[in-house]
């Protein structure tokens, strides 16, 4: 049998690992004036960055470097955040102003709209961000502020359940990364980028030299997109 002490090691050492969580780095590529005015929400999908504007009722589709391919028209006003669904094979436009979820076909135009209940002290702090766990198979969204949640919901718009979230001035955007499975969220007011768990714990914090920072996505190469509300650029990094 192994002496206590190195019984005593084992167990310190297994329960230090435990514990431990490890820190991602941002490695900054490039930034780019986009042709979006007041980009507020993005997304990757099929090779592309699709952004929508908080000022025009547009989906912008854009190349991987900022390069504007193609717009839609949605007439959804005070768009906040969008998500792809591949079981609709469309997208999900998320309005802060009608506090609504809104199907949105590239072929076929505007689909389904969902209304998500819950409290809303004023149309400046709320909904600010979607994406779709894939691992969970559902959707979340965040409100920015009074109060500050991560909201589980279903793809009518039910709330499913919530998360306080206590770790930044206010929440402007999220994305989630399947690889780590955590979201990435970010805070405007913070001018910061926070990795935080399912539960809407922060296990960290990077912060960013952006000025309202308010979308952000991940590519199949782990490189990092957030686009800023303020200057209508796109900032890229290799997320490590």
């Amino acid at each position: 049998m192994p002496n206590q002490s190195f019984f005593y090691c084992l167990l310190f050492f297994v329960i230090a690992c435990g514990k431990s969580t490890s820190q991602n780095k941002l490695k900054f590529i490039s930034k780019t004036i986009i042709e979006v005015p007041e980009p507020s929400g993005l997304t990757y999908h099929d090779g592309s960055l699709f952004v929508v504007s908080d000022e025009v009722p547009y989906l912008y589709r854009l190349s991987l470097n900022g390069r504007l391919e193609q717009k839609y028209h949605t007439k959804v006003k005070d768009m906040e955040g969008v998500v792809y669904d591949k079981s609709t094979e469309s997208f999900i436009l998320l309005s802060e102003l009608k506090r609504s979820i809104t199907y949105y076909s590239l072929d076929k135009g505007v689909g389904k709209i969902h209304k998500i209940k819950g409290k809303q002290h004023s149309k400046n702090k709320g909904l600010e961000g979607i994406c779709y766990h894939s691992k969970k198979q559902s959707l979340y969204v965040v409100n920015e502020a009074r109060p500050k949640q991560l909201l589980k919901i279903s793809r009518k718009g039910k709330i499913k359940k919530k998360y306080d979230l206590k770790f930044a001035k206010d929440i402007s955007g999220m994305v989630y990364d399947a690889k780590l499975d955590v979201f990435w969220v970010l805070s405007d007011e913070s001018q910061a980028l926070y990795k935080v768990n399912s539960k809407g714990k922060k296990l960290q914090k990077i912060p960013l030299e952006i000025k309202k920072p308010e979308g952000v996505c991940i590519d199949r190469n782990r490189r990092l997109y957030i686009v800023s509300d303020l200057t209508s650029e796109l900032f890229i990094y290799q997320l490590e």
